[in-house]
């Protein structure tokens, strides 16, 4: 069974000329096509800011061998909530993505060299061609701006452990001249009572991080990291492929089934893992911190490997990362592909000097946080030389929960 519109659908009739320009930024000509299934979408000032779609007519199997490398790539991106899958890749002027749906796929490119916000660009636009391509759309989670971590992975640790991120890996300081949070002298610590939530990066990995500062004045922060991948598992060993990283480098380890429904790992994760049934949440990780990972990419993988059966589901485990405790969940399919989501937490105490806030952590290893600025909606921290800013989350106000 084919697309909606069957493989005769014209490129042209997926974009209007005002989502090209709404994509681009400026004025664009109609959609003219520049060869068989494709269309091209010209800025009128500058010819070579343009909007592309193509429809691939490769043969499936090629298809699926290039989407697959595609999606393994370093420098791309697993975008949830399009088609049975999609994959960015995003480069100085230029941004690209591909989805699929059934046995087809459909690249949206984006590219300009005035357009500041090419990945956002790409992204929506893609959803709409989605729709009139008859495949799934589904809403995702707002996102909270990433903020990008200064040390970036370099080809000798991006196969390795990523280190846990902590308060103080945030983003540098504004610039003296750039407006920013001014220190404050007199933050009353109660105001800081609630639970706060940003996102960072660090090279292709995001991290999402939950501060819980409760009214006795003790906090909790977690970091949750999410790792997409392809798993072989058997005969007693399991090796993980990570997406988004340099080929040739992932975790592996040995296993071994402990007991019904549950089993151990040695290895780059060290855990004891438990089946969770369907829709059931883990009971180690905050509520809050689970409802804000990703949607399931849903990216299917076609070069198979082999996976043990009894390793097929949904797991909880607690163990070991990068030398510290850690939570995780991992997800299995039985088409090799595997979602790995590692949270590892930090506790103190906010603690007052000179009328400054801080938040103390319990072990003396660890660097205390200042709080400079505080407002309705969010605060902002600081150890002195770079700043993180903080949105407050409202109570939960469902039970309901995506599957990961």
């Amino acid at each position: 069974m084919s697309s909606l519109f069957g493989s005769k659908t014209d490129p042209c009739s997926l974009v209007t000329v005002a989502e090209a320009q709404q994509a681009l930024g400026e004025p664009v000509a109609e959609g003219t096509p520049s060869e068989p299934r494709t269309c091209l979408f010209k800025a009128h000032r500058s010819e070579g800011n343009t909007v592309t779609v193509q429809l691939h007519d490769t043969s499936g199997q090629d298809r699926r061998a290039w989407f697959n490398k595609e999606r393994l790539r370093r420098d791309s991106r697993l975008i949830p909530g399009i088609g049975e899958g999609a994959v960015r890749v995003d480069a100085a002027s230029l941004s690209r993505l591909t989805f699929l749906h059934e046995d087809e796929f459909v690249t949206v490119i984006v590219a300009s060299t005035k357009q500041k916000y090419l990945a956002d660009a790409v992204t929506q636009l893609s959803r709409t061609v989605a729709e009139r391509y008859g495949a799934s759309v589904t809403a995702t989670i707002p996102s909270t701006p990433s903020a990008p971590i200064a040390a970036q992975e370099s080809p000798r640790d991006a196969g390795s452990r990523i280190a846990p991120i902590t308060l103080t890996h945030t983003r540098p300081t504004p610039d003296p001249g750039q407006d920013g949070p001014k220190k404050s002298l007199s933050i009353d610590p109660s105001n800081l009572i609630g639970t706060w939530h940003t996102r960072v990066s660090r090279g292709t990995t995001q991290h999402d991080l939950l501060l819980v500062i409760k009214p006795n004045l003790e906090w909790s922060l977690s970091s949750m990291m999410e790792f997409d991948g392809i798993l072989n598992a058997e005969s007693g060993l399991w090796s993980l492929e990570r997406a988004n990283t340099f080929k040739g480098l992932g975790w592996k380890g040995t296993y071994r089934i402990t007991a019904p429904n549950t089993f151990a790992t040695s290895g780059s994760v060290q855990a004891n893992w438990k089946r969770l049934v369907i829709d059931q949440n883990p009971s180690r990780i905050p509520a809050e911190l689970w409802n804000l990972r990703r949607e399931a990419t849903s990216v299917p993988v076609f070069q198979l490997k082999t996976v043990d059966p009894d390793l097929v589901g949904q797991w909880e485990g607690s163990g070991t990362y990068a030398g510290g405790p850690a939570t995780f969940v991992w997800a299995i399919q039985p088409s090799a592909a595997t979602d790995l989501l590692i949270v590892d937490s930090l506790k103190g105490t906010v603690q007052t000097k000179d009328g400054l806030s801080q938040l103390q952590p319990a072990q003396k290893k660890q660097q205390r946080v200042s709080v400079i600025a505080v407002n309705d909606h969010g605060l902002t921290t600081t150890d002195g030389k770079i700043n993180l800013k903080w949105n407050k989350l409202q109570p939960p106000q469902s039970t309901e929960t995506r599957q990961l």
